[in-house]
């Protein structure tokens, strides 16, 4: 487990484990804190997430020291400023099909760019920080992962991978099979996808990251140059265990 906010960026060269958040119930942010999970995703594309409910989850993260990230449905610079005030550690941006793509994600997320500056918010301590020691080290913590979940995005691994701020490409591979019109996981085309995002982030030194429902296939994803595991969410770990427990009451 890493502490939020600095650090947690020098963290994803290392194997890490985490989930993504589906419901809106800062207890499960508290609990999954405590199992001492490496990071957690608001999933915010596909869940409803109403700001009060950021706001509280990602409080509740931060009271846990757990890195916690947002999954947006889009680099929107207002809805990205705006979990980034209340205190996330950074965000996932979907759909990222080329190296604009992933420069407009990390101007959104970075004062540099054109994030909206404030001090006085979670972020900068209510203001106590002070504004210019809070704006010369913010950007430096912030992670930007880059989601690969469509067929042009792997024409253009390298230059993604490439962009200053980007940490991390993070393999969707549910989009990414519609979008290569694979019906059959075994495809050998979602594993070479798989393998080509491995090689791209190895040569830029950044994460590769993808998300596992299970852990069985980590291994062999680690030799392929992955660090960052996203591992089901709470709602499916919430249905495996209900599933097993009536399972072995009724064996």
């Amino acid at each position: 487990m890493t502490s939020t906010g600095e650090g947690f960026r020098a963290r994803l060269a290392r194997p890490l484990i985490g989930t993504f958040l589906k419901t809106p119930a800062y207890q499960s942010v508290e609990i999954l804190a405590l199992a001492e999970l490496d990071c957690i995703i608001i999933d915010a594309e596909h869940a409803p997430f109403s700001a009060g409910d950021l706001d509280r989850l990602i409080l509740a993260a931060r009271a846990g020291r757990m890195p916690v990230l947002v999954r947006v449905p889009s680099p929107e610079p207002g809805l990205v400023n705006a979990c980034l005030d209340m205190g996330a550690t950074g965000i996932v941006v979907p759909h990222v099909r080329t190296a604009a793509d992933a420069a407009a994600a990390v101007a959104a997320a970075t004062y540099a760019g054109h994030r909206g500056f404030s001090p006085s918010t979670r972020a900068g301590a209510y203001g106590t920080l002070g504004a210019a020691p809070y704006l010369a080290g913010v950007d430096d913590t912030v992670s930007v992962w880059c989601q690969i979940e469509d067929v042009e995005a792997l024409d253009h691994l390298d230059a993604i991978a490439a962009v200053t701020g980007v940490d991390c490409l993070f393999v969707g591979r549910a989009d990414l099979a519609l979008s290569l019109g694979i019906k059959d996981g075994s495809d050998p085309r979602m594993a070479d996808a798989v393998r080509a995002v491995g090689r791209a982030c190895r040569t830029a030194g950044k994460a590769a990251g993808i998300f596992v429902p299970g852990t069985a296939e980590i291994p062999d994803r680690r030799a392929e140059g992955y660090t960052a595991f996203i591992c089901g969410s709470d709602q499916s770990w919430l249905l495996e265990q209900a599933r097993s427990k009536r399972a072995a009451l009724d064996g």
